[in-house]
């Protein structure tokens, strides 16, 4: 449903669909109303009510008369609106608060967690042609990956992580990783076969937040960066956890990058796959670039 109408002063957009979910509580509601002070044109705010809402207002917004998206929220509330706009014709450029848990996109664009950001945002900033990653059922803007990251996706607490945030994952992590049995995973790139634990395919730099993984990943180019993490067990993961928080995870000896343009991952029935924080399927599964691309406004 189209919660509310609220008209001010025009700037470069016409009219503007802004995407939220009520149900991120009322601290991200506040920073979202603070945020939509600046944003410079008429727009609708859509509450979400349920999975798939988002992607289905993001998927019409064109035809609705929209010539923006703002979405308010974390990283998996733009997989959705970026799936929807990648089914849709003609769609508008998509802006971000930042409002989620990681919010790896906000770090990848450099934009602030200021209320004040959007305005900048919309007066100033400029467009980048984002290439979508595509799993073959799903598009995704960040990252896909199999392993430990994965099954903490799979087994993370919805309510916990609206609570506590970011801290949810790490809680997760530290239960899973005493007794996850770290399968190996076989992870063929553009046709040469490569064995690891953990694979993490790359469209941008960042993972996790604020942490670089990909140094030459670009979501504006045709390639895809897989991080290939060979060893697996609870020490090799605490030394992988701070080396990544330390920028120095794929310079590690055995974590290897490998670029390409078709991953294809195989490994133990029912291993999950995730991409962007949500859980999109199983093993085995085909991952290249999509020829669909959306516009991000970036500063």
């Amino acid at each position: 449903m189209v919660d509310q109408v609220l008209p001010v002063l025009t700037g470069r957009f016409r009219r503007a669909l802004v995407i939220f979910n009520p149900t991120a509580g009322s601290r991200h509601r506040r920073r979202l109303d603070a945020a939509l002070g600046g944003i410079g044109c008429p727009y609708e705010l859509k509450l979400t009510e349920r999975r798939g809402d988002a992607e289905e207002a993001a998927r019409t917004a064109a035809e609705q008369g929209y010539d923006l998206v703002v979405v308010g929220g974390g990283d998996g509330t733009i997989n959705e609106v970026a799936n929807g706009l990648a089914a849709g014709a003609g769609a508008p450029p998509l802006a971000v608060i930042p409002l989620g848990s990681a919010n790896v996109t906000a770090a990848e664009i450099g934009l602030s967690h200021l209320p004040e950001a959007l305005s900048r945002l919309l007066a100033r900033g400029r467009r980048k042609t984002v290439r979508l990653g595509w799993t073959g059922e799903r598009y995704f803007v960040l990252m896909a990956s199999v392993g430990l990251d994965a099954e903490v996706v799979r087994g993370l607490d919805p309510a916990l992580k609206r609570r506590i945030g970011r801290t949810a994952y790490l809680f997760e992590a530290l239960r899973r990783v005493l007794r996850y049995d770290f399968p190996e995973f076989s992870v063929v790139i553009d046709g040469i076969p490569h064995r690891a634990r953990m694979a993490v395919v790359c469209r941008a730099r960042h993972y996790g937040g604020p942490f670089e993984l990909a140094p030459a990943a670009d979501m504006g180019d045709e390639r895809l960066h897989v991080a290939l993490l060979r060893r697996g067990g609870l020490l090799a993961m605490l030394r992988y956890g701070l080396s990544l928080a330390g920028g120095r995870l794929s310079r590690l000896a055995d974590v290897e990058m490998v670029s390409g343009t078709v991953v294809s991952i195989d490994g133990p029935a029912g291993a999950p796959v995730q991409a962007d924080g949500d859980l999109i399927g199983e093993t085995p599964i085909e991952i290249t670039v999509s020829r669909r691309t959306i516009d991000l406004m970036v500063p």
